[in-house]
């Protein structure tokens, strides 16, 4: 077994934490898609494409698929990004 830096382990640690924010935004963003038929605004996709909370993420993924329309997912949103 080859020997890991802990450079190289810091490395690995950050490339998996940087690969589980991606997959959580995506989640959200496919939810979105699916749920309101591929007509999510541009602003609400840029908000979560900047998200680097995957507690909030994993929220706003449950909020994307029990709202009622777009506009309750927005509140949603904002009510979760205002508590941090």
């Amino acid at each position: 077994m080859p020997y890991v830096t802990s450079a190289e382990r810091i490395g690995i640690e950050k490339g998996r934490d940087e690969g589980m924010l991606l997959n959580a935004r995506e989640m959200v963003l496919e939810a979105l898609d699916a749920r309101f038929s591929s007509n999510t605004p541009a602003d609400i996709k840029q908000q979560i494409q900047v998200l680097n909370n995957r507690i909030m993420l994993r929220k706003l993924h449950k909020s994307a698929i029990q709202s009622t329309d777009i506009e309750d997912f927005r509140k949603s949103m904002e009510k979760l990004t205002s508590e941090t």
